[in-house]
């Protein structure tokens, strides 16, 4: 993979996580489980998306550090939502 691809990927890799990150809080002020929903539906895609550019870019993505960065917050952002659900049921 080019690395003008595994950038492009990565942005949208980006631009997904701040929008589910948002979703999160938002739900988490107030309180709507379907907000909940809809950011982990947006953490799945964006989990296939760096999957699917770490398949195609190798060790290329595994050496980069915005690739790197942006699986550690989805990790950050479900761990996130486990609490507030486990602090709220």
């Amino acid at each position: 993979m080019e690395k003008q691809a595994l950038h492009q990927q990565l942005e949208l890799a980006a631009q997904q996580f701040t929008n589910a990150y948002q979703l999160i809080q938002q739900a988490k002020t107030n309180g709507d489980e379907q907000e909940l929903l809809q950011a982990q539906d947006q953490l799945l895609q964006l989990d296939h998306l760096l999957k699917s550019a770490q398949i195609q870019a190798g060790e290329e993505a595994l050496e980069n550090a915005p690739f790197q960065q942006t699986f550690e917050k989805l990790h950050n952002a479900r761990q996130e939502i486990e609490e507030f659900r486990q602090n709220h049921h």
